[in-house]
């Protein structure tokens, strides 16, 4: 008799999603597994999910634009005359209908999924605890796949790095990590978007400690590297760059040219300057629009209307082309709309130019070959594959490819500006690189017009010019020649990257001392300190260490009062006067009472509110106590109060005092040692 099979275990009835997560949270509790080899694992998880998110969101940006201003400029291009210019208005409407329908969605399911992102995923990090909440990872992926795939003149890397953050916070959250380990894992998450999304890792981890945390600390260091390596293996099997440079094909030199040098540093003021003048248009032509038009739905419509009609009527082809653009053309294939969608083929298209002599790379004959130099077949393959991109300028040419690319430098961050200022959703780092590509090819191309035996390709400079750039408007120098690097591949000319985006960066902080991602939290407000010799206080808020329970003084309070109040409180340096109407009118510091006592004037006729230190700065609970310390020494006082509310609304709830910082800061020292 044969045995009888087991029977299933049952279904407990009880069995739910949050009962899962229960049981798997219990498995992988800090306790079991220690934080930190939890961080890492959930790193390497982080930048898995990262990489395909990379992959869904091009594919969603593709799969859009074919059904919108992609398709419409396609079926322009095979059209007659009559029926041509009807798509080309539908092209021009595209734009329009996409920032509606994202400014919608975005206001309605998660606001802080519009703009750029990298400014929300920055403010969490400083002073959320790194908590963000995980639907914005997928309303970040639509509405941004939306505004670029409808012709919105924005860029990718913004999305996905606050797509990749979201998924470390929502990670850290899960498992209930420490705040520490959780901004660990949202700084992973924006290391693994850039890395997937330029193949580019080292200029991920480098973007991740420089601009979202402000910190290269140790312990966080090693997460970051191992999410941007997983995030960028993903990239290599199934994202759109593979094992080639986001921009290959490149062959350039600098050789320690001394007449050339001269030039790159100037193109770094250059750069700097423009640098400067694109984070000043982003956010005045958003206070401009705002005030002319007030309703969002109408805002979006207009500037969409804007966007799309300036980049459906300027010209698509440049006035010269390289061989395998010109056998596109011969096919009826077309460049896209260079101000439309994120413009990487303008960028390619200027950094493929190069002067008459240096557009056919020399090959090297076969005698001449070493037995360990790669083979000469290769070598063919690759100069064959450069110089169908390359496009040669004669001294005739010049003037004409500069006459299409110089207004490209205004235009395009005029309506990325324009885009996000219409509710759309994008990152403004590719605009970046393709105003330095742009401003850099221009400037080649003018000195070569100018001074040729001084300078090199306007190729060279275009690179040069987006390494530049990117330093001048992130403000973050070595994220910004990491990354060019990685893109191009071009080690050679790194030296001239190096000096030009120093230049820049400096140019552009006396302008502004906030960079393009940090004014928008300026402007709110919210002035985010961080530094790399303290950042044990930057994750310790205003609320943890406040006091909450704390005397106050009537506007009226004699100074027989104050001495009073101050004898029982000896801890509290400084007392708050609260006028009848509850708002904070000032405060009473030592020394002011000391003056007062001092001198002849009756202790009895002397009023709170006559001697209260008035206007005072506050800080508000959820500001770290590294920006605390600074408005400590702004005013040179021992108390802050803590306020919350806006304008009239604005409240006193507690005191921070100096003492009390300065005794957590040394807890913390303590608690890392």
């Amino acid at each position: 008799m044969a045995p009888a099979s087991p029977s299933p275990t049952p279904v407990p009835s009880n069995f739910s999603l949050s009962g899962l997560a229960a049981q798997i949270r219990s498995v992988t509790h800090r306790g079991v597994l220690p934080g930190g080899a939890l961080t890492m694992l959930l790193a390497g998880v982080v930048g898995l999910l990262a990489g395909f998110g990379a992959v869904l969101f091009t594919f969603i940006i593709e799969g859009v634009s074919e059904w919108t201003f992609g398709g419409a400029y396609h079926q322009a291009g095979k059209a007659e005359e009559a029926a041509a210019y009807g798509w080309t208005a539908v092209m021009a409407i595209c734009p329009a209908l996409g920032l509606l329908l994202v400014a919608w969605f975005t206001r309605r399911f998660a606001p802080e999924a519009g703009g750029a992102g990298v400014p929300e995923v920055i403010t969490a990090v400083a002073r959320h605890d790194g908590v963000i909440r995980p639907k914005v990872a997928l309303v970040k992926i639509l509405a941004s796949g939306v505004t670029i795939g409808t012709g919105g003149s924005v860029g990718r890397e913004g999305p996905i790095v606050q797509i990749g953050s979201a998924l470390g916070s929502t990670a850290g959250q899960f498992f209930r990590l420490s705040a520490r380990n959780i901004k660990v894992l949202v700084a992973a998450g924006a290391a693994a978007g850039i890395s997937a999304t330029f193949n580019a890792p080292l200029a991920g981890v480098m973007f991740a400690g420089e601009i979202i945390l402000g910190s290269f600390a140790v312990e966080s260091l090693t997460p970051i590297v191992l999410a941007s390596v997983i995030a960028d293996v993903v990239q290599q099997h199934f994202g759109e760059h593979r094992l080639d440079p986001a921009f290959a094909d490149l062959e350039y030199a600098f050789a320690g040219a001394w007449v050339q040098l001269p030039s790159y540093l100037v193109l770094g003021l250059v750069a700097g300057l423009a640098a400067g003048l694109f984070v000043k248009m982003l956010y005045g032509l958003e206070d401009v629009t705002l005030k002319l038009l007030p309703s969002w739905w109408k805002r979006a419509v207009v500037i969409g209307l804007l966007v799309g009609v300036s980049g459906a009527l300027y010209p698509t082809t440049p006035p010269n082309v390289s061989a395998a653009m010109a056998a596109e053309l011969a096919e009826g294939r077309h460049p896209p709309p260079p101000l439309m969608g994120v413009g990487y083929e303008v960028v390619e298209h200027s950094l493929h130019l190069k002067l008459p002599r240096t557009a056919e790379p020399a090959i090297a004959s076969e005698e001449d070959a070493s037995p360990l130099a790669m083979p000469l077949a290769t070598l063919k393959r690759l100069f064959q594959a450069a110089s169908q991109k390359s496009v040669a300028l004669d001294p005739e040419r010049m003037l004409g490819e500069l006459l299409w690319l110089a207004p490209l430098v205004l235009l395009k961050p005029l309506l990325t500006s324009l885009t996000l200022a219409g509710g759309g959703s994008g990152g403004v780092f590719a605009p970046s690189l393709y105003l330095g590509a742009t401003l850099g090819g221009a400037f080649g191309i003018v000195m070569n017009m100018w001074v040729p035996e001084y300078s090199h390709s306007p190729g060279v400079y275009a690179i040069v010019g987006m390494g530049a750039v990117v330093a001048g408007t992130t403000q973050g120098v070595l994220s910004a020649i990491l990354i060019v690097y990685e893109m191009t591949d071009q080690y050679e000319i790194i030296l001239p990257i190096m000096a030009a985006a120093g230049l820049a960066s400096v140019v552009a902080k006396m302008i502004d001392h906030d960079n393009i991602y940090t004014k928008k939290l300026s402007r709110r407000g919210e002035h985010i300190s961080r530094g790399h010799d303290m950042h044990t206080l930057d994750h310790v808020m205003v609320r943890d260490v406040m006091i909450r329970n704390f005397p106050i003084l009537k506007p009226e309070a004699n100074g027989l009062e104050i001495v009073r109040i101050a004898r029982e409180h000896p801890e509290i340096e400084s007392l708050p006067v609260i006028g009848h109407d509850n708002k904070l009118i000032g405060i009473i510091r030592a020394e002011d009472l000391h003056r007062v006592l001092d001198s002849d004037m009756p202790p009895a006729l002397v009023n709170a509110e006559d001697i209260a230190l008035r206007a005072p700065l506050a800080v508000h609970p959820s500001e770290n106590l590294l920006e605390a310390m600074r408005d400590f020494g702004a005013r040179d006082v021992e108390t802050l109060p803590v306020e919350v509310g806006q304008g009239e609304n604005r409240r006193l709830v507690g005191l921070l005092l100096r003492a009390d910082v300065i005794r957590r800061y040394r807890q913390e020292l303590l608690t890392r040692r």
